[in-house]
């Protein structure tokens, strides 16, 4: 799987294309020598993509009323190209990790501003996965040890009581993350960011904060369903001189 083109990803497990504007923006970082005026115009044409970069240029604001860098272009100014990478690599993750959750959790989740909720701050389930080549970088997944047990449950179609293994649990964390993180390698990839995943890692922790690769921009989102709260850090650097 983690070789498949975009579109085998697409038609096998169900995904929704990543839009245009999405991949016009990889491409253009991955030219690195990019007019920002060019950038600029993409991403104001995504009133998605553009609200995720002025969440990230205001990081101490809890609301829009709050900021104080409001276009696009201030933005692009103060948090560079590593930033833009991260808003077109958060799209197909994001993607994949909705449709994923719907198709074999029966879990609908939204994306939220992880401000609006409680981080964890007791033990709980983090799985990393690493990716190197052109870009680098982390992405990591925290759920509660509850969530991950429910997840467990649903991919192997038992009752979640019946789960006796940790190690039962911890593959199927990894499992969702080499889904949800091959959607974005591949369109990486595409662009001609080419990378590599690494294999998971799923441990218990009881800490929140993040360690970044050196060069590495950082974006959290969070994901909130029924019975499972998600939070995803994304780390990367686009231009590893490997």
């Amino acid at each position: 799987m983690l070789n498949l083109s975009y579109k085998e990803l697409v038609q096998r497990y169900g995904l929704e294309p990543v839009p245009e504007s999405v991949v016009r923006l990889t491409q253009l970082v991955a030219r690195q020598d990019a007019d920002l005026d060019e950038i600029a115009k993409v991403i104001g044409e995504d009133r998605a993509i553009t609200q995720r970069l002025l969440r990230a240029a205001n990081p101490k604001a809890k609301t829009e009323d709050d900021y104080t860098v409001s276009t696009v272009e201030e933005a692009l100014m103060r948090n560079g190209l590593s930033c833009v990478l991260l808003l077109a690599m958060g799209v197909p993750l994001t993607l994949a990790l909705l449709k994923t959750s719907q198709t074999m959790l029966g879990q609908k989740l939204e994306s939220v501003n992880p401000k609006s909720i409680q981080p964890f701050l007791t033990e709980h389930v983090l799985g990393m996965i690493g990716f190197s080549g052109k870009a680098t970088g982390r992405v990591y997944l925290r759920l509660s040890i509850e969530g991950a047990r429910l997840i467990a449950a649903r991919v192997l179609g038992l009752p979640a009581q019946e789960l006796k293994n940790r190690s039962d649990v911890d593959d199927a964390v990894g499992e969702l993350l080499n889904i949800v993180t091959g959607n974005f390698k591949s369109n990486l990839c595409d662009a001609g960011l080419d990378c590599r995943l690494h294999t998971p890692s799923v441990t218990r922790t009881n800490r929140f904060d993040v360690e970044t690769p050196p060069g590495a921009g950082l974006e959290r989102m969070a994901f909130c369903g029924p019975d499972l709260v998600l939070f995803v850090d994304v780390a990367v650097n686009p231009w590893n001189q490997e």
